[in-house]
């Protein structure tokens, strides 16, 4: 028994099916995968802090909250009256970890070297040996 012309359509069909069906497999877990399976290593980083002003004193305490750790030599908090490191802020060395909890104050009679008062702007920057710095958190005075 040989084959009819209804048979040779059905399997050109099949076959088409299949590839169309297996095309859109392939592109769709292509796309699944750029917006769900990459991971964004290495981006900018990220940290909250905390301000507490004390006007009698003008000090003002500066407390990382949470997000990433940073080397503390990596940490500068600047004004335009004042700049100093995280590590001079708290007495300790310069390869110290600066992580959630840890906390410095700016005051005239510190590194800072200067009095904080409202209005200030101040700025958390973490500026890491190579690369460009980012501006993790401000205070703006209050």
């Amino acid at each position: 028994m040989g084959a009819t012309a209804d048979d040779r359509g059905v399997s050109e069909f099949t076959g088409v099916a299949i590839l169309v069906s297996m095309t859109v497999l392939a592109t769709a877990s292509v796309g699944l995968f750029v917006l769900v399976g990459t991971t964004d290593e290495g981006g900018q980083p990220q940290a909250n802090f905390t301000f507490e002003y004390i006007d009698q004193s003008s000090v003002l305490l500066v407390t990382h909250d949470r997000g990433d750790e940073f080397t503390a030599s990596n940490l500068t908090l600047r004004s335009s009256d004042g700049r100093a490191r995280w590590y001079e802020l708290a007495g300790t060395p310069p390869n110290r970890t600066v992580g959630p909890g840890a906390t410095v104050q700016l005051s005239s009679n510190n590194a800072y070297g200067s009095n904080v008062n409202r209005g200030d702007r101040i700025s958390v920057v973490y500026a890491p040996p190579s690369g460009n710095e980012t501006v993790l958190e401000t205070w703006d005075g209050g």
